[in-house]
Order: C-alpha cells, then sequence, then structure tokens
C-alpha cells in the first residue's frame, strides 16, 4: 500500500524534530499544511534545495549518524529515507522533476535495498 503524502510529511517532521533538525521539521510541516489545501503548491514547494539540493537539504540529513549508529537511529534514518522517495513519488505525479531529487532517491532505493 502506498503512504499518503501527508503520512509521510508526517514522518519526516516527526523525526527531524527527534533528532533536533528544527528549520527542516518546519519545512516538513509548511508542506504538510499547504498538501492540505493545495496539493499542486505543496508539491512545487518541496521541489527546491531546502528539500533536496542544498548540503542542509533534508535529503542530506543522516539520522543514523545523528543518533551514534544505535540500531533506533538507523531505523529511523531508513524511515526518512523511505518518506522522502514517497515525497518524490508525489511530487513526480504532480507534474514536478528535480535532477537532485531523482539522484538522491536512486541513491536512497540503493540504502534501502541493501539495508544501509
Amino acid at each position: 500500500m502506498i503512504e499518503p503524502m501527508d503520512k509521510a510529511l508526517e514522518t519526516i517532521e516527526t523525526l527531524l524534530r527527534k533528532y533536533g533538525h528544527v528549520y527542516q521539521a518546519n519545512l516538513a510541516e509548511i508542506v504538510r499544511t499547504r498538501w492540505a489545501q493545495d496539493p499542486d503548491d505543496a508539491c512545487r514547494a518541496v521541489n527546491n534545495a531546502d528539500w533536496w539540493d542544498d548540503r542542509d537539504s533534508i535529503a542530506a540529513v543522516d539520522l543514523a549518524l545523528d543518533g551514534g549508529f544505535s540500531a533506533q537511529a538507523r531505523a529511523d534514518g531508513q524511515a526518512l529515507r523511505q518518506a522522502l522517495i514517497r515525497v518524490y513519488e508525489y511530487m513526480q505525479a504532480y507534474g514536478q522533476h528535480n535532477a537532485e531529487a531523482e539522484l538522491m532517491v536512486s541513491q536512497f532505493n540503493k540504502w534501502l535495498t541493501s539495508h544501509i
């Protein structure tokens, strides 16, 4: 079953807050609010550097590293990647394309397949 966009955004926000990434968590919260009002607008909002392109972007966050590579931190890192993949899929479904996001999601899929 495909995870709904609002659930993926909630997961992202919760995990980022858990590890102290307040700015990035706030971005996810803003997009979740936009999603409820206008999915097209929300998908445009995630198609930017704050989500995918910057070294401080949401996609660049490594929860496993932040959590000292504990089992929980590694599981949270995988959950964050899965939620980001879902956001990317919705972004694409609403006509938004981002080459950096595509590269990041490709890497996330490789990591998830190899359980990294």
